[in-house]
């Protein structure tokens, strides 16, 4: 199995409506092949931070979510509301 995590910066003014673009993403990556999880946070003592918890069968799977429709739409939809590039780290479960 393949874990990611994602830490995304909202550019300034942007949280509200990055939140909101997730809302809308996150149901459809659940309906994926191959997903297992897929669950965004927004910080409480830092509300401009997002972190994304993703979990996949295989690397195929992960290799199949980037290039689905509806994550070309949220990744065209939230270019203007992060601040730098997302943090993204993979990790092999192991236990």
């Amino acid at each position: 199995m393949i874990v990611v995590t994602a830490i995304l910066k909202a550019a300034e003014g942007k949280g509200d409506e990055l939140e909101q673009e997730f809302r809308k993403f996150v149901p459809a990556v659940h309906k994926e092949p191959g997903n297992l999880a897929y669950v965004a946070h927004r910080g409480i003592n830092a509300p401009v931070t997002f972190f994304v918890y993703e979990k996949y069968e295989s690397q195929e799977a992960l290799k199949e979510h980037s290039s689905t429709p509806h994550f070309k739409e949220f990744s065209k939809a939230t270019a203007s509301m992060l601040e730098g590039r997302a943090e993204i780290a993979l990790y092999r479960e192991i236990a």
